[in-house]
Parts: structure tokens; C-alpha cells; sequence
């Protein structure tokens, strides 16, 4: 099978690109379906809201620090209130600032078909571990709880992030 009508010495069916790069081949302007869009959306959308469950837990504990300033400016629990804050400050960054799961050709950080699954798994425990921050917060659970979870959800993040990176590179994290 030739490509185009016009005779070439491989035919496109015979090369070693895989069957969406045939195809943007064949049909100028395809972009496979717009699962690059479809997936930045998605993965936008999952990170906007768990950074927003983190920065209403943030809100939440820094009206209670301030609860405890206003009563006794000294008090040494307002350096724990401070450490739990700037490790919330810090995930939040995090989270905004993952890679996100473009599936571009060019693009450095990409989805493969095969972590697709498991990404959905990892967002999944990202947003129920935003959630558990900010029902502890809500609750003004024991601000070493609360650090202590947020560390897991940043060796999460740090987790999720190493699904966008190919394996060769991976191995090395």
C-alpha cells in the first residue's frame, strides 16, 4: 500500500511510527482526536480542585493561628501553626506547579497510554488526601496530624509526577 497514489520504497502501513503518527501522516491537520486538550483539561481541572480544598484548609488554619496570637502572642503553638502553614503553602505550590499530562510529540512531561489508568489512581488519592487536610482542618485536628499528611500528599504528588516522565529518566528519581 502506497501513500497517496504516489509510489514510495516503505509504505506508511510497513514503518515503524506508531498508528496515530501514520495518521497524522496521511490527514494533514489530525491531531489525534484532541486527546492532548482533552487530557490538559482534565488534568487542570483535577489539580484546581485539590489547591483549592488545600487553600481553604490553609485559610482555616491561619484563622486559628490567629485565634491563638490574639490570645497570647507568644504561645509556642504558633510555630507549629507556622511549620504546618508553610508545608501547606509549599504542597500548594506543588500541586499547581506539577507537570502536567500533555501527550504533544515535543512535549517534555507525557501521558502514555499505559499510565493513563494509573493516573486517574493517582489524582483519585490526590484529591481524597486535599479533602482529609481539609476536614482536618475544619475539625482543628492535631496540627502534627495535619503535617504529617500533608507530607504524604506531597510524597504523592512527587509519585504522580514520575508517571509523566519516561522511564529512563524515572529510574533515576
Amino acid at each position: 500500500m502506497s501513500n497517496q497514489g504516489g509510489e514510495r520504497d516503505t509504505p506508511i502501513s510497513e514503518s515503524p511510527l506508531t498508528p496515530l503518527e501514520r495518521l497524522q501522516l496521511m490527514v494533514p491537520g489530525f491531531r489525534g482526536y484532541k486527546v492532548k486538550d482533552l487530557i490538559r483539561q482534565d488534568d487542570f481541572l483535577v489539580r484546581k480542585a485539590a489547591a483549592s480544598m488545600l487553600e481553604e484548609a490553609r485559610g482555616l488554619i491561619e484563622r486559628a493561628e490567629e485565634e491563638v496570637a490574639r490570645g497570647n502572642p507568644f504561645d509556642p503553638l504558633i510555630q507549629q501553626y507556622e511549620a504546618v502553614l508553610s508545608n501547606l503553602r509549599s504542597l500548594i505550590a506543588e500541586v499547581w506547579g506539577a507537570p502536567t499530562g500533555d501527550a504533544g510529540m515535543h512535549d517534555r512531561f507525557k501521558v502514555f497510554p499505559e499510565n493513563l489508568e494509573k493516573l486517574v489512581e493517582y489524582d483519585l488519592k490526590l484529591v481524597d488526601l486535599a479533602k482529609a487536610i481539609l476536614e482536618s482542618a475544619k475539625a482543628r485536628a492535631n496540627l502534627q496530624l495535619i503535617n504529617s499528611m500533608i507530607s504524604d500528599a506531597r510524597a504523592h504528588v512527587i509519585e504522580r509526577q514520575k508517571l509523566l516522565i519516561p522511564e529512563k529518566l524515572s529510574e533515576k528519581w
